[in-house]
C-alpha cells in the first residue's frame, strides 16, 4: 500500500505544473500570445480572458489588433464591441457591433445586437454633445471646414401647426442631398439634434448668429444651413436657406424657392441644387443623379414621418413608431420609414417588456453557438474550442492532466451509436488556417509506477 501511496503522490508531482498553469489561464494565454503576436486565436483568446476578468483597458486593444489581422473574425468583433462599451468608447463599439452583424455566426446575438445598435445611436451622439460643451472652450480654438455642414431643423411660419413637422423631415432630406458629394462632410441628424438638446438649439425659433455660431463650433462644423418654412395662404409654401458662417456669425445670400404644397418635393431639390451653388460645389453627373431621388412621392407618408421625427425628438418613442408605421402604410415603398419603424419598434417593446438588451444578455445569447466553446476555451486558458470528455475519479483526472499537456488541436465530437465510426483524416483548425499559426502543443510524460506490497 505504501507503494502505491508513492505512485499517486509521484502522479501529483508530475501532473502539478500543469494545475498550476490551470490556474492562471491569462498567463498562459499572454505566453501564447508571446510566442505568437500574430496569430489571431492567440489574441482573441487573450482578448476575451481579460474582458470576462474585468480587465477592459487591457482587453481592448488586443481584440482590436485581432479584428486588425482578421476583420472576419466574428468574435473578435463581438467582445471587441462588449469591452468599448464598458470603457464608455461608444463609436469604437457601435463600429465593432456591425462588423459582428456581417461576420457573426449566431443569429440570435445578431438580434440583440440590432437591438442594442438602435440605443446607442441615441447614446453616442448625446455622449458626443456632452463631451463637446464641456470642452467648449478648447473646441473655439479649432475652427471647423466651410465644407463641413451642418443643417438644424427648420423652422416653420404659418397658420397650419400640422405643417410644423415638416421643420424635421426637410432637414433629413437636406442632410441625405448635401451628403451626396463627396467634397462636402454633413453632420448626421442624431448628432445635431443631440446637440440641439444640449444647449437648447432652436427651441426659441430661427437660429440667430450668436447660436449658429456657437452650435458650429461645437460640433466642429464651418458652415450652418438655416432654413425656413413660410406659408403663403392655405396652399402656397416658401423655401428659404441661408448658409452661416460660423467663423464670424454672419449669414450669406439665400436661396428661396416658391410654390404649392403639392410641389414639396420638387421645391426641396431646388433649395439642395441652390445650397451646392452657393457652397461653391459643383457634383459629377453620377452625384447629381443622386441627388435627384426621392425617397417618397406621397405629401401624406413625408408628413407622417416628420411626425414620427418631431416625436422621437421629443423622447416620444412609441408615437414615433406608430407614425413612421403609419407612412410605411401610406407608401410602401417609402425605405426609409420602414427601416425607422422597426429599429424603433424594436426599441419600444424591448422597454416595454423590461427585456433590456446589454452586456448581460448580448453573451448569454451566444450560448448553444460555435462561439460558446471557444468563449469557454479562452476562459480556461487555451486558444481553442477543446472538448475533453473523461469520467470521475483517476481516470477523468487522468484525462485532464493529459489534455493540459497536450491539447488537442480540434475538438472531438463523441457519438452515442454502437458502431465505432472511422477515424476523421487530421485536419487543420479552422480558427487556424486564416492565421497559418498553429495552436502550440506541450507535450510531457506522466510515469504511473504500481509495486506490488
Amino acid at each position: 500500500m505504501r507503494s502505491v501511496h508513492r505512485a499517486l503522490v509521484c502522479l501529483l508531482l508530475v501532473a502539478a505544473p500543469g494545475a498550476a498553469q490551470r490556474q492562471d489561464p491569462i498567463a498562459r494565454l499572454e505566453a501564447a500570445r508571446q510566442r505568437s503576436p500574430q496569430s489571431v486565436p492567440a489574441l482573441r483568446a487573450l482578448g476575451i480572458a481579460y474582458y470576462k476578468a474585468q480587465r477592459y483597458q487591457e482587453a481592448a486593444p488586443v481584440l482590436e489588433r485581432a479584428r486588425t489581422l482578421d476583420p472576419r473574425d466574428g468574435l473578435s468583433s463581438l467582445y471587441s464591441g462588449l469591452a468599448a462599451e464598458a470603457l464608455q468608447d461608444l463609436t469604437g463599439a457601435r463600429r465593432a457591433y456591425e462588423a459582428y452583424l456581417t461576420y457573426g455566426v449566431s443569429r440570435r446575438t445578431k438580434e440583440q445586437i440590432r437591438a442594442r445598435l438602435v440605443a446607442l445611436a441615441r447614446q453616442e451622439a448625446v455622449a458626443a454633445a456632452k463631451a463637446a460643451v464641456a470642452d467648449e472652450a478648447r473646441l473655439a480654438t479649432v475652427p471647423g471646414s466651410p465644407l463641413t455642414i451642418a443643417v438644424p431643423p427648420l423652422t416653420f411660419r404659418g397658420t397650419d401647426t400640422t405643417l410644423k413637422p415638416l421643420e424635421r423631415g426637410l432637414a433629413e432630406l437636406l442632410i441625405t442631398d448635401l451628403s451626396r458629394s463627396a467634397k462636402l462632410t454633413v453632420v448626421e441628424r442624431d448628432r445635431m439634434q443631440a446637440l440641439a438638446d444640449e444647449i437648447a438649439l432652436g427651441s426659441g425659433g430661427a437660429v440667430d448668429s450668436g447660436s449658429a455660431v456657437r452650435a458650429g463650433r461645437l460640433i466642429q462644423a464651418g458652415t450652418l444651413v438655416n432654413g425656413l418654412i413660410l406659408q403663403q395662404g392655405t396652399t402656397g409654401l416658401t423655401l428659404d436657406a441661408r448658409l452661416v458662417s460660423v467663423a464670424d456669425g454672419r449669414f450669406g445670400e439665400g436661396t428661396t424657392v416658391t410654390n404649392t404644397l403639392d410641389a414639396l418635393f420638387a421645391m426641396e431639390k431646388q433649395l439642395a441644387f441652390g445650397l451646392f451653388e452657393r457652397l461653391g460645389v459643383q457634383l459629377t453627373p453620377a452625384e447629381r443623379q443622386l441627388v435627384e431621388r426621392r425617397p417618397t412621392t406621397n405629401l401624406n407618408a413625408f408628413l407622417a414621418y416628420s411626425r414620427g421625427l418631431q416625436a422621437a425628438d421629443d423622447g416620444r418613442f412609441e408615437d414615433a413608431a406608430r407614425y413612421f408605421d403609419d407612412a410605411r402604410s401610406i407608401d410602401p415603398g417609402f425605405g426609409l420609414a420602414a427601416l425607422r419603424a422597426q429599429a424603433t419598434t424594436a426599441a419600444v417593446q424591448a422597454a416595454s417588456t423590461g427585456t433590456q438588451v446589454n452586456a448581460t444578455s448580448i453573451e448569454a445569447s451566444i450560448q448553444g453557438s460555435p462561439e460558446a466553446a471557444t468563449v469557454q476555451a479562452a476562459v480556461t486558458g487555451s486558444t481553442s474550442a477543446v472538448a475533453v470528455n473523461g469520467g470521475g475519479g483517476i481516470s477523468g483526472t487522468l484525462a485532464t492532466a493529459s489534455a493540459s499537456l497536450n491539447p488537442p488541436a480540434v475538438a472531438v465530437q463523441t457519438t452515442t451509436s454502437s458502431a465505432a465510426p472511422a477515424a476523421p483524416a487530421p485536419q487543420r483548425d479552422a480558427s487556424t488556417s486564416t492565421t497559418a499559426v498553429d495552436t502550440p502543443v506541450r507535450t510531457g510524460t506522466v510515469t504511473i509506477i504500481i509495486r506490488r506490497p
